[in-house]
């Protein structure tokens, strides 16, 4: 995910911080207990849809090792890919 994506969603809605939890919830859930989770860490950005309650499901820096280890050199993904070059 792209830094501009990431800073965008901070902007959206007011984010939600917990103890100990990597990076930020968007305030809204998407549906029912399901949230989006941003996190920056070491230079590069993630994001995912997690269950709120469910603190197995969020986004880990455990879990940012591992998908590196798999994935070296991933995409970087902007929400509005054609919109990325005018930024």
């Amino acid at each position: 995910m792209s830094e501009a994506f990431q800073d965008e969603m901070l902007g959206v809605l007011p984010p939600v911080h917990f103890r100990g939890a990597a990076g930020f919830f968007v305030s809204e859930a998407v549906i029912d207990d399901v949230h989006a989770q941003f996190v920056a860490h070491r230079g590069r950005f993630y994001g995912a849809y997690v269950a709120l309650r469910d603190p197995a499901a969020w986004i880990t820096h455990a879990a940012i090792a591992a998908f590196d280890a798999a994935h070296p050199d991933p995409p970087v993904l902007d929400w509005y890919p054609g919109d990325a070059e005018d930024r």
